[in-house]
């Protein structure tokens, strides 16, 4: 088994319950055998353009009326217009170094697909409670199960909370803008988001698949 895995349990419904900002703070400058994290993979300019591009979009774009808690919080690339051809560069920029570098440091050099790449909104109050992106807590796959892989880029610093925290390694990641982490997307890697305390808080999100059937058609497309 992987370190740091979790195992799931029939009848289970939580992963770890306990308070993520009780791990220390992970230094980015000192390697981990499970994940990965590489600085300034967009600069300040192009973290504020993605956010703006989310402001800009999310009152068209953003699903509402299915789910409460996701509600008006996150606009994915594929939806889009062409005006926004600078942000739909960018994020296409994230997804191509996401994928090679998953591709040469998780999968072996296999193939995989982007099923996905969204901007997200965390406004003060919201946490989210450690998860998989694949599977349930006792088992059970998903309505993305054919995740295997998940990627986070932190678009902003200018509020208090919201650290990404993985508790079966005991750490938590500070969010600089610019800063990608590349994970599993299974039990290996249940992960959750400490509460933002204040402010609002953006990231780039993006997951990976071996299945060609899922992925996104436009995580091709050259702009």
């Amino acid at each position: 088994m992987t370190i740091g895995a979790f195992t799931p349990k029939p009848g289970e419904t939580q992963w770890w319950v306990g308070d993520g900002n009780q791990f220390p703070v992970w230094d980015p400058s000192l390697p981990h055998a499970a994940l990965f994290l590489r600085r300034n993979v967009l600069s300040r300019e192009q973290c504020r353009l993605l956010v703006d591009c989310f402001e800009r979009n999310r009152e068209a774009l953003a699903p509402t009326g299915g789910n409460e808690y996701w509600d008006g919080r996150f606009v994915c690339s594929a939806q889009l217009p062409d005006s926004e051809m600078a942000a739909q560069r960018v994020m296409q920029q994230v997804r191509h170094i996401s994928n090679w570098h998953v591709m040469n440091r998780f999968s072996g050099g296999k193939v995989i697909y982007s099923d996905t790449a969204q901007l997200v909104r965390w406004h003060a109050g919201l946490e989210l409670t450690p998860h998989a992106d694949n599977m349930h807590p006792d088992g059970r796959p998903s309505v993305t199960a054919h995740r295997c892989f998940s990627s986070i880029l932190y678009l902003n610093d200018d509020y208090e909370g919201g650290h990404t925290f993985f508790p079966g390694f005991r750490i938590r990641i500070r969010p600089e803008p610019g800063t990608l982490i590349l994970f599993g997307a299974g039990p290996e890697h249940v992960h959750g988001i400490t509460p933002v305390i204040s402010g609002l808080r953006y990231t780039y999100a993006g997951w990976f698949t071996y299945d060609e059937t899922q992925q996104d058609r436009t995580a091709q497309v050259v702009y």
